[in-house]
Parts: structure tokens; C-alpha cells; sequence
């Protein structure tokens, strides 16, 4: 790039180009070259954008539904975190890859402590705000009341419905149930998160391997939580969010434009150097 810079302020403007309208042209070149630039690096991946409702320093999260299917037969969270972290493509905010957690309860880790608490809003890629939160005050994630909106696209756009897995209640911990088994005297508490749910006879009927579902775009807290469970060896959507991301300011004009006059200064005093090193040669 620094070849390009060079090669920019070396040309000859004329008279009418003077120190400070050259600058605003260099600041332009540089903004233009930037934009290649990362154009370039991004390729292949999606690039996460900042809501426009957030100022530099605000901290947020993306959730999204992932495009690919899974079966819920594991009960290692590891599975489905790697999942939604291939499914998410090698996404990026601001030059960085982001990292996704998957949205999901098993019978040793709940959602909301696969995700972690935050305070940030919850925004799906269009910008879109899902929650003021990822935690359980009013507005949050998991208040257990209806969202600002329901998650239901991926990070291009694209939007679902139809079951998903989750195994999470409406509070972010694994969905659970009383239920008398035949023969038994007392109830027992089921548990339907991902991988080993509880497996008993009720009224003839064998439950086992089942998985509770939410509903993608069902409203309320049906998003996460529908009360209906799944044989696990069924394939669905599963959700993810991302780790907390922070705005970065945009740089000022003012600030682009004092780069654009260093190094045009660090230019001109390049080639002054190499004219004297000619006449002493």
C-alpha cells in the first residue's frame, strides 16, 4: 500500500492543487484503498455490520438461525458450539473473525450459561433488536415474556421457521417436567435437553431420546420453549449468538485528512533526499 501512497503523491497536480486540496485527495485515495483492501480480506465470509441505532463503544450480540440441520443425539455442548461456529462461515466484525455459541441446553449445561450473561442488546444481522439484553431483566433473552422480535434469520438474510432445537425453557435452562412412570409411586423430574433426556413409560407410552423444540417466528416465548419434544435423531435448526461485540468509532475527516498530509509531507521529503543523493552522485 505504502508503493500506492507514493505513487499517488508523486504526480504532478499543477498550480492549482495546493498542499491542502492535495491532502483532501490523498484522504480520499486512502479511504478508497481501505475499502478495497478490506473488501478483499472479507472475501468468502459474511461481514457482521454495526446496527445503525449503535454509536462508537456500544457493545451488542448477533443471533441468527443456522442455515444447516443437526441431529440432537449428543450431550456434549461441544457439538453443537462447533456447529454454529462452522455454519457461521468464517463471519467477521471489523476485521476479526467472530465467535458463536450455540443456544442450546443439555443435561449439564444450561443455554444461558453456554451464551454467558450480558447486558449487550441482541440484534440479528438486518440490525433488527431481538432483546435488550442476553440476560434475565425485563426485555432480556430470558425474562421468559415475548421478545422485541424473533429470531429468525441467518446472517445473510435469509429467514425460517418450523421446529428448532433447543431443549431450553423460557428462563434459559434445560426444559424439565413431572412426570408419574407406570409402576412408579412418586414423580420423577424429566428432563428434555439435548442429547440423554429421561427415558420412562407413562400409559403404555415409552418416552425416550425426545428433545424439546421451540418454534422459529412462533411469537411469545414459543421461539425457545413450545412444551412439545422431538425424537432426537430428527435434523433441525439450531440458534446461535455471538460473543459481545464493541462499535468502533469511525474516524473523523479531520483525522483522515491529517494522514493524508503526513504522509504526503514524508513523501515529498522522500523525494528530496533521493534529488539530493542524484546531485552528489
Amino acid at each position: 500500500m505504502l508503493s500506492l501512497f507514493l505513487k499517488v503523491t508523486s504526480m504532478n497536480f499543477g498550480p492549482r492543487f495546493n498542499p491542502f486540496a492535495r491532502a483532501a485527495f490523498f484522504a480520499a485515495v486512502l479511504a478508497v484503498t481501505h475499502g478495497i483492501c478490506q473488501g478483499v480480506a472479507f472475501a468468502g465470509g459474511v461481514v457482521i455490520q454495526t446496527p445503525t441505532t449503535l454509536q462508537g463503544g456500544d457493545k451488542f450480540r448477533i443471533i441468527f438461525v443456522t442455515p444447516g440441520t443437526i441431529q440432537a443425539t449428543s450431550s456434549d455442548i461441544k457439538t453443537y458450539n462447533d456447529f454454529v461456529n462452522v455454519q457461521a462461515a468464517g463471519a467477521t466484525y471489523e476485521g476479526a473473525t467472530v465467535h458463536w455459541s450455540a443456544i442450546v441446553s443439555t443435561d449439564a449445561v444450561n443455554a444461558r450459561d453456554n451464551i454467558g450473561l450480558t447486558n449487550s442488546g441482541v440484534y440479528m444481522a438486518d440490525g433488527t433488536q431481538v432483546a435488550t439484553a442476553a440476560n434475565t431483566v425485563p426485555g432480556g433473552l430470558w425474562w421468559g415474556d415475548p421478545l422485541l422480535a424473533d429470531p429468525v434469520q441467518d446472517l445473510t438474510g435469509n429467514t425460517y421457521s418450523g421446529s428448532v432445537w433447543t431443549g431450553t425453557c423460557g428462563i434459559g435452562s434445560e426444559f424439565a417436567t413431572l412426570a408419574l412412570p407406570d409402576g412408579a409411586d412418586t414423580k420423577i423430574i424429566a428432563q428434555w435437553g439435548l442429547g440423554d433426556s429421561t427415558n420412562f413409560t407413562r400409559g403404555g407410552v415409552t418416552f425416550a431420546n425426545q428433545v424439546e423444540v421451540g418454534n422459529i417466528g412462533g411469537g411469545g416465548y414459543t421461539w425457545i420453549s413450545t412444551g412439545v419434544v422431538t425424537l432426537n435423531t430428527t435434523a433441525l435448526h439450531i440458534y446461535a449468538i455471538s460473543d459481545v461485540l464493541t462499535v468502533v468509532p469511525e474516524p473523523s475527516t479531520f483525522m483522515i485528512s491529517g494522514l493524508g498530509i503526513f504522509v504526503i509531507g514524508f513523501a515529498q521529503k522522500l523525494r528530496k533526499r533521493n534529488r539530493n543523493a542524484s546531485l552528489d552522485a
